[in-house]
């Protein structure tokens, strides 16, 4: 989830060499010319809202920097006793013979030159082994062996074990992966996350930001993201998952959970099945891209145990290509909930008590912070003032009442004409480009959403024809073609478009459709899928705000979520916040029986989402609705406010 962090710094970062947030592959790929043509074709046809400073990726790795500079010193301590124990351990013979050849000439030497003083005999052996000797050369043979034997057994000794033990200890970069599996060893109640790919990666740093402790398996020590997982002071162990030791190196035995986010689905539920068989009963979360078989595996796992990306980021991309401001959507059986960033314009409709914007709207504020960035209390007489950034939670048509009624001057009614905000009669057409999970994902949700817009599909001729019939079937235009080229677009409808989602799995192709949807129409809605959030920020300055999303990014915080706390359905993140859905059964006695909607998210800082009452469904219950046994609630909070709340029911 991108939202900008407010209070971030006003200036560059300079971090774009050092940290590579996008993707080193996508950055030379599209090419500076690209993005040239695309930002003065858009100066000419569009006003350019400021470039932003940093994206939200560049923000959250400058403030992890930041706070990761360094081990603690009590970690490096256990670290390297870990390591020198095992350094010791694998030089063992060595050093146990060199200790009988010194122990076994100063016994000699006390016994023939100084009785009575080991201490000093063991000094005189010492010396011999830099062919110095404190006592005069022996007689007898036995003598003469152990002078001759000292120097030179010991030397060799010496440099077998002594030299090399000591240069291993204190030079870690030659030994780099024991060294991390030494780290490793210190860390405890921290999460595994194996695959530090786009979604793996992103992962651990929803992560790091929520305060959670993370080692990380990779088995590609040259992925673009490593170096990047290594400045932020994560142990990394290289090696294959599946591998039973790997994951004992990771701390598999002390940690509170497993995250197998390899590009793979059969290697995910080895990883999965690997660490149950080494830890009987780990919580193990699982990204997984076929979507009966995300369903299948909660029965072995665990209910919310296994998650498919396309399914967790397509409501943000559907909602988005029918709405905007859009940041994130919350996917549930009653319908879809937005999350929406809005800074409150002067004389705004929707400026005043904050309760009284709730009730108007129907819907409700995550987070409130004013101009400054400072968080605002929220509370019954608490205020939102021109110039506060809120977050506001609720269906897409309220959160589209209140965007339209956040005006400059429309509380005392000057409003001024706007370009069309939703679908309408003469634009209702929304084009989606790219059919594959993600694109077939996004159509379904866009069939069910009231009133349905307009559909236009267009694939590659590679789609298989499997994946188009059952569209064709439901009476939808599918199209097959290059969804870049202007006279497919036409075809399409392009003239009579609301919106184009190009959902490609490609960054370039991505925005190249959107260049050529605006050269068309040059007031036309983009959704683009992206990969990195550096791209996305751009992309927002050049083609709206919140119209760019990436799928990894929307995905990651449930992963990171689901494997702190289990039975965790949907998460998203705001600033260092990992916010959480799940779904909780009301018991006759229960800490929830009895209680109101709003005294739940007093005392437990958690929203009540929906109620569920026998076939009765609602979204976004009134505040002063109560809460009986048999009720079924979907709440909303911060992983702590959740662990709460759990606990409290449970008494």
């Amino acid at each position: 989830m991108r939202l900008r962090a407010h209070g971030a710094p006003s200036g560059p970062i300079p971090l774009r060499a050092e940290l590579p947030a996008t993707s080193p592959r996508l950055e030379t790929t599209c090419g500076a010319n690209l993005l040239a043509e695309s930002c003065n074709f858009q100066r000419s046809v569009l006003p350019v809202p400021p470039r932003p400073t940093a994206s939200e990726d560049e923000i959250r790795l400058e403030r992890l920097r930041q706070r990761r500079r360094r081990y603690p010193l009590w970690r490096l301590l256990r670290a390297n006793a870990r390591d020198v124990l095992l350094l010791a351990r694998q030089a063992w013979l060595s050093l146990l013979l060199l200790a009988l050849l010194l122990v076994g000439s100063a016994l000699y030497i006390q016994r023939a030159f100084m009785p009575g003083d080991f201490i000093q005999a063991l000094y005189a052996t010492m010396l011999l082994l830099v062919f110095e000797s404190a006592v005069p050369f022996p007689e007898d043979w036995l003598g003469r062996l152990i002078f001759f034997a000292v120097p030179l057994l010991g030397l060799f000794f010496l440099l077998q074990s002594v030299v090399d033990f000591a240069r291993l200890v204190f030079d870690k970069g030659s030994r780099r992966e024991g060294w991390q599996i030494s780290l490793a060893s210190t860390f405890s109640d921290h999460v595994v996350v194996c695959g530090i790919g786009r979604v793996g990666y992103r992962v651990v740093l929803q992560l790091l930001d929520a305060g959670y402790e993370v080692v990380a398996v990779e088995i590609d020590p040259s992925s673009e993201f490593v170096p990047v997982v290594a400045r932020l002071k994560v142990p990394l162990i290289i090696g294959d998952a599946r591998d039973p030791d790997v994951l004992r190196n990771a701390g598999l035995l002390r940690a509170r959970g497993l995250i197998a986010a390899i590009n793979d689905d059969l290697k995910n539920i080895e990883i999965a099945l690997t660490a149950r068989r080494r830890r009987e009963g780990v919580p193990t979360v699982l990204r997984i891209f076929n979507r009966a078989l995300d369903t299948n595996l909660e029965r072995s796992f665990g209910r919310n145990s296994a998650f498919s990306s396309s399914a967790l980021a397509a409501p943000t991309f559907a909602a988005a290509a029918v709405s905007r401001e859009i940041v994130h959507v919350l996917s549930l059986a009653e319908g879809m909930l937005g999350l929406s960033e809005v800074t409150v314009a002067s004389e705004s409709k929707i400026s005043g008590f904050a309760r009284a914007l709730e009730e108007h709207y129907s819907v409700r504020v995550i987070r409130h912070r004013d101009s400054a960035g400072r968080p605002r209390r929220r509370g019954f007489m608490s205020r939102v003032e021109a110039g506060d950034v809120v977050l506001l939670l609720g269906t897409l048509g309220a959160l589209e009442r209140a965007r339209l009624d956040n005006l400059a001057g429309s509380k005392l009614g000057f409003l001024s004409a706007t370009p069309p905000q939703r679908p309408t009669e003469r634009l209702n057409t929304v084009i989606v480009c790219g059919l594959g999970k993600i694109g077939a994902a996004v159509v379904q949700l866009l069939t069910r959403i009231e009133p349905r817009p307009e559909l236009v599909v267009i694939c590659t001729p590679q789609t298989p024809v499997e994946a188009t019939a059952p569209l064709e079937a439901q009476g939808l235009r599918v199209l097959r073609g290059d969804a870049r080229d202007p006279a497919t677009l036409e075809a399409a409808g392009i003239q009579r478009a609301y919106a184009v989602a190009s959902v490609f799995g490609d960054d370039l192709m991505n925005l190249q459709v959107g260049l050529a949807a605006r050269g068309l129409r040059p007031d036309v809605h983009l959704v683009l899928r992206v990969f990195s959030d550096v791209l996305a920020e751009r992309l927002a300055a050049l083609f709206g705000i919140k119209t760019a999303y990436s799928t990894s990014a929307l995905a990651a915080p449930t992963l990171a979520a689901a494997a702190v706390l289990r039975e965790v359905e949907h998460a998203f993140d705001v600033g260092e916040q990992l916010y959480a859905m799940e779904t909780l059964p009301v018991a006759e006695g229960d800490a929830l029986a009895g209680r109101s909607v709003q005294e739940l998210r007093e005392q437990y800082d958690t929203l009540v989402v929906a109620l569920r009452r026998g076939a009765a469904r609602e979204l976004l219950p009134a505040h002063a609705q109560r809460i009986v046994a048999g009720d079924e609630v979907v709440v909303l909070g911060e992983l702590p406010a959740l662990a709460r709340l759990r606990s409290e029911k449970q008494r």
